[in-house]
Parts: structure tokens; sequence; C-alpha cells
């Protein structure tokens, strides 16, 4: 009988002991330690709550002038507000009332008469550029040429042609005048400039002569100026009130 009490009680002291390995060995395989205030902190959750810390340091950005937190992006798009014209908000290189016209449209479209005479036809125009028009107009002095166009014009069996010459400015038109003018020779009889008036101002009339069947005849142009712009009407006709009607038709 004392053998039996014996052998239940190493049977309890061994149970107990194995228990308390047990609950040793649960504990390790958990990874679980006790943190300074006696309860168990998991390792794992341990680190996940300092990668949360290391991302929030990574969210936070630097505060504005005024004291609110501005993101990078946001901090972008500000910039570029700022950097943007004032006005409308389109390009400055499109701003303001003023635009550039192309001269040699313009001419074309002034050279190019809607109402006509009756009598002449339109045949089509030609631009001018700046070198020739120094050399035909004698006018190599004269720096402020910008271009022009050539008008083409029928009456019957006769040519007749408005070269429109634009200028830098309005000067320039009576250098450019001047110039033409003094590639004429004097005639020996008679006035080979002669002032008129049309359209509410003086034009000057030039006589030439040329050979034509063997007999020297007349040609007529009229010159004059309209702010930057030249005008020249010419034509291969002895009748100049024809040269003068196609200048009148100009309107300038």
């Amino acid at each position: 009988m004392k053998k039996m009490v014996a052998l239940i009680s190493a049977l309890v002291v061994l149970m107990v002991a194995f228990s308390g390995c047990v609950g040793d060995n649960k504990s390790a395989v958990n990874g679980t330690e006790p943190n300074s205030s006696g309860e168990n902190v998991n390792p794992a959750e341990s680190t996940a709550n300092v990668s949360e810390l290391n991302e929030s340091a990574v969210n936070v950005t630097e505060p504005s002038n005024s004291g609110a937190n501005v993101g990078s992006a946001d901090s972008t798009a500000n910039t570029s507000e700022v950097n943007k014209p004032s006005g409308s908000g389109t390009d400055s290189s499109n701003s303001g009332s003023s635009t550039n016209t192309n001269s040699a449209e313009n001419a074309a479209d002034i050279s190019k008469l809607e109402t006509l005479p009756e009598g002449f036809t339109y045949v089509g125009h030609v631009s001018l550029n700046a070198a020739d028009i120094k050399i035909d107009y004698n006018a190599d002095n004269v720096s402020e040429v910008v271009g022009g166009s050539e008008g083409m014009y029928k009456y019957n069996e006769s040519d007749f042609y408005i070269d429109v010459i634009e200028l830098e400015n309005s000067e320039a038109t009576t250098n450019l005048i001047d110039a033409y003018k003094s590639s004429f020779k004097p005639l020996t009889e008679g006035s080979r400039f002669v002032d008129e008036s049309f359209n509410g101002h003086s034009a000057v009339r030039i006589a030439d002569y040329v050979t034509a069947g063997g007999t020297e005849v007349p040609r007529y142009t009229y010159i004059w100026s309209n702010e930057n712009h030249v005008f020249v009407v010419t034509g291969s006709t002895a009748d100049d009130s024809l040269v003068k009607q196609l200048a009148e038709a100009t309107g300038y």
C-alpha cells in the first residue's frame, strides 16, 4: 500500500514538472517577451508599429508660410499658377490689341480693285520685294522699303499697272517719290512733272516718251503717297485720262 502511495506521488510530481516545461516552451514558440509593465509583447506587432511610425514620418510635409502643410505636388502646381501671365490667362505673345500683318498681303489687297472703271479688267497681281522696288524706283538710298504688290489690268489692247509700295513710315514715302523723280532727265520742251488732284489729295503726273512704230509717243504715270504707302499707276497708252481713271479707282 505504501508503495502505491509513493508511486502516485511520484506521478503527480512528474506531471507538475511536465506541465511547467510545456508552458515555458509555448511561451518560447509564441515569441512573446515581457515588457517593462510585465505584459507580453509580440515582436511582430512591435515591428509593425515601428514601420507605421516610419511611414508617418515620410508623409510629414514641411509647413508653408501660412502654417498649413503643403505637399510637393501642390507646391509645384501653385508655382505654375504664379508664373502664368496676367490678363486672360493666354500666352503673353498673343496678348495686346495689336497684331502683326503681312505687308505683301496688305499691298496685294490694295492693288486688286473691287470696283473698276468701265472697260477695265483685272488680270492678276505679283509681289514686289524690297530689292526690286529699290532698283525700279532708283531708291537704293531708301532703307525703309518693306515690300509691295503690282496689280495688272487691261483696257482694250493697253496694259495698266498699279504698284502699291509699303514703307516703314510716311517720311520714307516722300524720299522714295523724290528718288524716283530724280531718275528722269528734264524734257527739252514742256514739263515732265505736273501736279494734279483727285480723291482729296495731290499727285504727280509724270510724262515719259517711248518709241512705238518709229514714232515717239507719250506714256503717263501717276504717283502719290498715302500714310506709309506709295501708289504708282501707269499704262501703255498715250491717253493720260485712262491712267487717271484707274488711279482714282484705287480710292486712295
